[in-house]
């Protein structure tokens, strides 16, 4: 009985599974094929701050939220998620920008085309620093970086809206102090804030101990096999037992960069084998190849076709000796110089200077020749200073168009002085360069006249949008002379070409005696500049030059001229194509300018 009872359970469930298999398989072929395709509806999320509220703190808020990256409700579950985290999310960044007792009211609403989830937010009072209690301990406590970061960086401000990247940015400025003047094992005694909401308030508590500073050990020099020893260490501008500090390190690796002895430098502090707290500095060095050539073809307008070439011995000896050879052969200008340098006591900073050169130019209203030996000392004082006292023995042969030629030789004694700042050589987009130069002529000893001269100049560009700058240029020299004395045309001024664009190249000056035009002693001019870039490599830009020149008896007449023109952006500066008119000359026909070369 037992045995029916377990085969009839047996066919049973037989009987069951081939219906389960089957049955799906037949409800297949007689049900009809149904559509589940429906409109995703479109997420928006809102923000809403009241009338009065902040546009760009909506926005920072919006983007904070991940529910507003969904482009729609295509997963209703997903939404729902994002949307029920949204609100601590929101208090979270409010925190963050100060304000600790918001209030935020939510809602989602689902339509057949449109999900819109909306976060109404009073953000009530936010709260401000109170007090600021920061204080330096430790043998480094009387840093001027201290003062200077406190008076300058520091962004918690009493009365001012706390705000958490405000603190962050401080604790991590504090520690680069710290790290950067020698003290690597500073310690944060107290670092916190407290923040009491029912006041809108803020306390912070900021105490740094120095402890001792790190000093710089023996500094050693390996691989190269060009220069002394004794020559690398007049670049380290420490001595072992200095405080350690991070800028002597990095002036260190840019004057020996700067020298282009060597192809590859490496500056390495051992910390790990420091001893009495005294850090040894390893610098690594290869040797650069001892010379370089440069040669290249060009064009412009002021000089006509002309080729270029260039050569470098960038060390005589052991002891950094080099010399440069850089001469032009153009249409309308020719020019060759030599110049032999001589480290100075700190070869990163200083140098003396000898020189041979010979200049010439050709235009319609003149031509000259130049001949001079100088030698000159520079001394870097600092990335943006820099000055150049100079003597210099020239003679020049010089003829104006219907005036007889003339020869001067003259030994000028003088110095030139220079600030420069800019952010970036090829595309600046700010940054400025001032010039001052002094020159006198010694007469009773060689000199054919005696005068002295003052020239300044002044370059700036600033960028008020991205990719659109303003360049501003001006430049005046004035010369103290008795009228009859024989000034070299070299240090006269004749304005048209790059100088004053719409007129030909030295086709302004004072008028002679003998009806011709001939450089003036004295002059001022200058010029506004746009450029727009419109991709990587070319833009576009407008401009207004300026010019007038005055003597002891004449004074002429203000030229004007205003074009505009094709830029190109390369490596070695900015190609200016430009097509301007003379403002100031009706009649005249319009000019076209070229010109390639560094902004600053």
């Amino acid at each position: 009985m037992k045995r029916l009872q377990g085969l009839a359970l047996l066919l049973t469930f037989l009987s069951f599974s081939s219906f389960a298999e089957v049955a799906p398989t037949s409800a297949k072929k007689s049900a009809p094929a149904k559509s589940d395709a429906k409109t995703v509806a479109k997420l928006d999320v809102v923000v809403d701050l009241g009338k009065n509220g902040d546009s760009e703190l909506a926005k920072q808020l919006l983007e904070e939220i991940p529910l507003s990256h969904l482009k729609n409700d295509l997963f209703p579950a997903q939404t729902d998620f994002l949307y029920q985290r949204a609100e601590s999310e929101l208090l979270n960044t409010l925190k963050a920008l100060g304000y600790y007792t918001p209030k935020i009211t939510s809602q989602l609403k689902r339509q057949p085309n449109l999900t819109r989830a909306t976060f109404k937010i009073d953000l009530g009072k936010p709260v401000r620093i109170r007090k600021i209690d920061l204080q330096i301990t430790g043998s480094g406590q009387n840093l001027p970086a201290w003062r200077q970061f406190q008076k300058f960086q520091l962004t918690l401000k009493p009365k001012e809206i706390f705000k958490h990247q405000d603190y962050t940015d401080t604790v991590s400025a504090l520690t680069n102090i710290a790290v950067n003047e020698g003290y690597m094992d500073y310690e944060f005694t107290q670092r916190e804030f407290k923040v009491y909401p029912h006041l809108n308030a803020v306390d912070i508590h900021l105490h740094l101990n120095t402890q001792t500073p790190y000093r710089f050990g023996k500094v050693t020099f390996q691989g190269s096999k060009q220069v002394s020893d004794k020559f690398l260490h007049r670049y380290v501008n420490f001595m072992p037992g200095d405080t350690y500090r991070q800028e002597n390190i990095l002036a260190l690796q840019k004057g020996l960069i700067d020298s282009h002895y060597f192809g590859l430098i490496r500056v390495a502090p051992q910390y790990s084998n420091q001893q009495d707290r005294q850090i040894p500095i390893n610098v690594e060095l290869e040797d650069s190849l001892k010379h370089r050539y440069e040669t290249g073809i060009g064009y412009g307008t002021d000089t006509g076709a002309r080729v270029l070439f260039g050569f470098e011995n960038r060390l005589v000896n052991q002891y950094g000796h080099n010399y440069q050879v850089e001469s032009l052969f153009g249409e309308n200008a020719q020019n060759f110089s030599f110049n032999y340098r001589i480290p100075g006591e700190r070869p990163a900073t200083q140098n003396w200077n000898m020189g041979l050169k010979f200049d010439a130019t050709q235009s319609d209203t003149l031509d000259r020749s130049l001949k001079a030996v100088s030698a000159g000392y520079s001394y870097q004082i600092n990335p943006e200073w820099l000055i150049n006292p100079f003597i210099s023995l020239e003679s020049e042969d010089f003829r104006y168009t219907n005036d007889p030629s003339a020869t001067t030789q003259t030994l000028l004694v003088g110095s030139s002085v220079k600030n420069r700042w800019v952010n970036s050589d090829s595309y600046p987009t700010e940054g400025y360069h001032h010039n001052a130069t002094l020159r006198v002529s010694i007469d009773n000893l060689v000199s054919d006249s005696q005068f002295a001269q003052l020239e300044l100049s002044t370059r700036k560009v600033f960028s008020p949008i991205e990719f659109w700058r303003l360049h501003l240029r001006a430049r005046t020299t004035l010369t103290f002379a008795d009228k009859n004395q024989l000034i070299p045309a070299s240090y006269l001024t004749l304005l048209g070409g790059e100088n004053l664009r719409g007129y030909q190249f030295e086709s302004i000056g004072i008028t002679s005696d003998a009806d011709s035009i001939i450089g003036a002693r004295n002059s001022i001019s200058g010029s506004i500049e746009t450029d727009y870039r419109i991709t990587q490599y070319f833009g576009l830009g407008l401009f207004t030059d300026a010019g007038q020149l005055f003597d002891n008896e004449q004074t002429g007449d203000l030229k004007i001229g205003a074009g505009f023109g094709l830029r190109g952006y390369t490596p070695v500066g900015m190609a200016k194509l430009d097509i301007a008119w003379p403002v100031s000359e009706v009649e005249q026909p319009w000019r076209i300018h070229f010109s390639l070369g560094f902004d600053l």
